[in-house]
């Protein structure tokens, strides 16, 4: 069997609802948007101030919460972000608090490239294919009724800070067995003229993903893999880690935003021991 895979599927986040800061209320830039299954759909910041560039969801009841994720956010390397769990409405009193940390990680696989032709800072923002991403993985489960997410980016060059997904919840954890595949693909159309000449249609590229697992316990493949193909069906989001503690250089490459290509069902392998699988593709 492989490493722990983390699935980010219930997410109370979605139901919650989204306060504070200062954000841009129109032009499709409402800090509602981190709600939206579409990335492109971007809350935006009025500036980049620390007093208008934070943000709470009040989940309305207690919940679980064990994976923090923020998509397709525009900070620059050296922006810092903190998350706050807690049960009062003011923030107070909070029973988890990550403190500031770096949203970007290093993206150069060592010894890719010559000395000096990648940057210094480690951070190649194209390495991070499905936009930019930021993680946060809780050593366990905490609970709370309010998360309050703080960003400090006081030198953003854009002025603003403009996040396009905030997803928060309890990964489901599994291993798996070896031979996941992760594999980029390339829609682009490509044909010959009559000549020979080779043509390309560019389209943007997107990542799949296709995971067995097996051996899993009752209720592993049927309060999760079932109510995941069930629930979510094609038309669900979720967010699929294949290892929180990968090296940071891989971390991303392997970390998709995806939604179910198909649904793949649950096998009984042996006496209460079953199977079941993932079919995934990006969504951008």
């Amino acid at each position: 069997m492989g490493k722990p895979l983390h699935v980010l599927w219930q997410k109370p986040s979605d139901a919650g609802t989204f306060g504070g800061g200062s954000w841009v209320n129109g032009g499709g830039l409402s800090l509602d948007n981190l709600k939206s299954q579409d990335v492109m759909e971007l809350g935006r910041s009025v500036d980049r101030t620390e007093a208008s560039t934070w943000w709470f969801i009040d989940f309305g009841r207690l919940v679980p919460l064990s994976m923090f994720a923020i998509l397709n956010h525009n900070g620059s390397t050296v922006a810092r972000r903190r998350h706050v769990v807690s049960n009062q409405a003011d923030g107070s009193s909070p029973v988890y608090d990550t403190g500031f940390e770096l949203m970007w990680t290093s993206t150069e696989v060592w010894g890719s490239r010559p000395f000096g032709a990648f940057p210094f800072s480690g951070i190649d923002a194209t390495a991070y294919p499905g936009g930019t991403v930021d993680l946060h993985v809780a050593p366990s489960t905490v609970y709370g009724r309010y998360l309050f997410t703080y960003v400090s980016d006081p030198t953003n060059a854009a002025g603003y800070f403009q996040v396009g997904r905030a997803m928060a919840g309890e990964a489901w954890v599994h291993r798996f067995k070896y031979g996941i595949t992760i594999k980029p693909v390339d829609p682009s159309e490509t044909r010959r003229t009559r000549g020979g000449k080779r043509l390309v249609r560019k389209r943007p590229g997107f990542r799949t993903a296709s995971i067995t697992f097996e051996a899993m316990s009752e209720t592993d493949a049927y309060a999760t893999g079932f109510e995941i193909e069930r629930q979510l069906g094609k038309s669900g989001d979720f967010l699929l880690v294949y290892d929180p503690e990968d090296d940071p250089a891989v971390r991303f490459r392997r970390t998709i935003y995806a939604a179910l290509t198909d649904t793949v069902g649950i096998t009984t392998t042996s006496l209460r021991r079953y199977g079941w699988g993932i079919t995934a593709e990006e969504l951008i």
